[in-house]
């Protein structure tokens, strides 16, 4: 099929765009090759892994309820929690499976992937209008094919919805202040904000705006104006949101106050009542270049190279309006995230932009361009074979798919319920993969008993060997194949159990 039948209606949009956006032919064709690589690299290879880590289960199985249940604001699951993040991610799950049927691993990760494509292009768009159309693009590649991302992209959770998110804000907040504050407020990077506010928090708003403020304040414009609209720019960015947060907590009650203040201030001041990726200052600075790789490797040669302490200050001091944004941008996400003790690498990802504009600008002046095209196709192409191939056979034998059909398979329609010990009541450890290809029908074994006075329990090998003697119970082992859980890490085993008195 010719190129311009296949991408017919992203013609249509650049047609209409070139006017504003200073879209030239060559700079078409490195969007087309964009849109190329971001697709094929991602969309048809989504659903090819099983959920093998407990951190996808979890979040998918809050749309599997939404639909199950018609609780769009906050529904009960893995027996009777609640969702531990707000629901704008699990929103976009469930729109698209209530359009396919139903809730499975491509649906799940379809969002993140979209989110990952739709950021590397908002990033093509706003280097490309300031700089030529290469640099635009690598600056676009490098950061959608840096490993943490490009990871994130596979990954239903919450991260790269907010990373795309933030990173769109900020850049919408870059342009409003460039052309003069004019047109009245950003309402795009409003929007922006307040969807990833509905994602995972305020940070969603914190990071933006404060990206703008230093911005401001380093350029001399005015910081006092700038104060007063970015704030009134966060007080709308909140009014959506608002809405959402009102309506879970006529839900549950103190219990999401509590929820909230634990994830959203606690977290951060380093008050949480149990321990949550502790690390120290030192984190990410591993994090961040073994998040940028394969790149990362090509800057190497830089470190041995003699460095003039005034001619860094000289080209500091000559940035020019582009380059002390995508600066300040990734140094504020830095600098914020290394504050709080819980630390992720995911954490740091609306900085990955930014980082990559300064290494495209180091590739295109120490490499050819032929040597960059050629590592960016065999990054491609090897990114590909990864998550296409490889890792599919070698991730699907953790899954506990296998093992929840044969426990269906096992247990018929009877009750079922599940045991972990030592789980924390605020981050608690349930057999997230289990329930998910179950449809939340494992309830978990509480202090008080199970739900049904007769019933199946799953529980780990360890775990059974004390939980099984309690008395008022029988429990009779049922033959499961072997396998080791990729949630609780233990050899999970399936128990007949009746109460007795």
């Amino acid at each position: 099929m010719p190129e311009r039948m296949l991408f017919r209606p992203f013609s249509l949009f650049l047609q209409q765009k070139r006017k504003t956006m200073d879209i030239t032919p060559q700079k078409t064709r490195y969007l087309y090759v964009l849109l190329f690589l971001t697709v094929v690299m991602t969309l048809p290879w989504l659903g090819l892994a099983d959920f093998n880590t407990k951190g996808e289960p979890r979040e998918a199985i809050v749309a599997q309820t939404m639909l199950a249940q018609d609780n769009w604001v906050m529904p009960h699951n893995n027996g009777g929690e609640i969702a531990y993040k707000p629901p704008f991610m699990h929103w976009c799950v469930a729109a698209c499976g209530a359009l396919v049927g139903e809730v499975n691993e491509y649906v799940a990760r379809f969002p993140s992937a979209v989110s990952a494509i739709l950021l590397a292009f908002g990033v093509y768009f706003f280097y490309a209008r300031r700089r030529d159309g290469r640099t635009a693009l690598i600056t676009a590649f490098v950061s959608f094919s840096s490993f943490e991302m490009f990871r994130a992209a596979y990954a239903c959770r919450v991260d790269m919805v907010l990373t795309m998110c933030i990173v769109g804000a900020m850049m919408l907040l870059e342009a409003w202040q460039e052309r003069g504050r004019r047109g009245g407020l950003p309402w795009l990077a409003i929007l922006l904000m307040s969807a990833g506010t509905l994602t995972k928090g305020p940070v969603a708003i914190v990071l933006p705006c404060a990206v703008a403020w230093i911005c401001a304040v380093v350029r001399r414009e005015g910081w006092l104006r700038e104060t007063g609209l970015l704030l009134l720019s966060a007080l709308l960015s909140m009014a959506l949101p608002a809405l959402w947060y009102c309506a879970a907590y006529r839900q549950q009650g103190d219990g999401f106050l509590r929820l909230f203040m634990e994830e959203n201030v606690y977290r951060f001041l380093g008050r949480m009542s149990y321990r949550s990726h502790e690390n120290g200052l030192w984190y990410y600075f591993v994090m961040l270049p073994a998040g940028l790789l394969p790149w990362t490797l090509l800057l190497l040669p830089a470190l041995f190279r003699r460095w003039d302490r005034r001619a860094i200050v000289a080209r500091l001091r000559a940035m020019d309006r582009t380059e002390v944004f995508s600066l300040v941008a990734s140094l504020t996400v830095f600098v914020f995230y290394c504050i709080p003790h819980s630390k992720r690498g995911v954490y740091i990802m609306p900085m990955y932009p930014f980082v990559a504009f300064f290494v495209s600008q180091y590739l295109c002046a120490n490499y050819t361009q032929r040597f960059v095209r050629r590592l960016s196709s065999a990054v491609a192409v090897l990114y590909t074979l990864a998550f296409a191939v490889v890792l599919p056979i070698v991730l699907n034998r953790k899954s506990d798919l296998g093992t929840a059909r044969e426990i269906e398979r096992l247990v018929g329609d009877a009750p079922l319920t599940s045991y972990v010990a030592g789980s924390v009541p605020g981050n608690p450890t349930h057999y997230f993969t289990i329930n998910f290809y179950l449809h939340d029908r494992v309830g978990v074994w509480t202090a008080q008993g199970p739900a049904s006075p007769h019933g199946f329990l799953i529980v780990g090998d360890r775990d059974a060997r004390d939980f099984v003697r309690q008395k008022g119970y029988v429990f009779h082992k049922v033959n499961l194949a072997p396998h080791r859980s990729c949630d609780t890490r233990q050899t999970v085993c399936l128990y007949e159990y009746w109460a007795v008195k």
